[in-house]
């Protein structure tokens, strides 16, 4: 079973009452900017989820988000995943009660304020997983532009 996870693009991530996030103004696959290069969007999120089959818990987590025209990422930090031992107990309640195999599941929001986009292409965001040098893709959003 393979690790896998997605991403939502949007304007805004906001903490509601109760745990809740709400997302405010999501992109479907593609944002449309304007043609003069380079561009700045005041203010950019993407919330992430990583899922790993229960059997393998995380060890650690390194989310980057790579911006098109740039060589290396824009952004590149650990996320901290519960320890081993509080995942197992997290899906071992689990277990008996679904037919399905459970995962556990990490997340974060990346906030850029402001997000300088230098050409088009792809914002794509992926994540290295203990250790290993394979990433685990989370998703992608092509800038494409557009006249006003």
């Amino acid at each position: 079973m393979n690790r896998f996870g997605h991403s939502i693009f949007c304007d805004d991530i906001r903490n509601e009452p109760g745990g809740k996030l709400s997302f405010i103004g999501c992109y479907n696959g593609v944002i449309f900017v304007p043609p003069e290069f380079p561009f700045v969007l005041p203010r950019f999120c993407i919330q992430i989820h990583i899922f790993s089959p229960a059997a393998q818990p995380f060890s650690s987590i390194v989310v980057r988000c790579y911006a098109p025209g740039e060589d290396r990422p824009i952004f590149e930090e650990p996320i901290e995943p519960p320890s081993k031992d509080a995942q197992v107990d997290l899906v071992a309640g689990f277990e008996k009660e679904q037919a399905a195999p459970p995962y556990i599941v990490a997340g974060t929001s990346l906030i850029f304020a402001p997000l300088h986009i230098r050409t088009l292409g792809l914002i794509r965001v992926r994540a290295l997983v203990d250790g290993t040098d394979d990433e685990v893709r989370l998703g992608s959003l092509r800038i494409e532009s557009k006249e006003h």
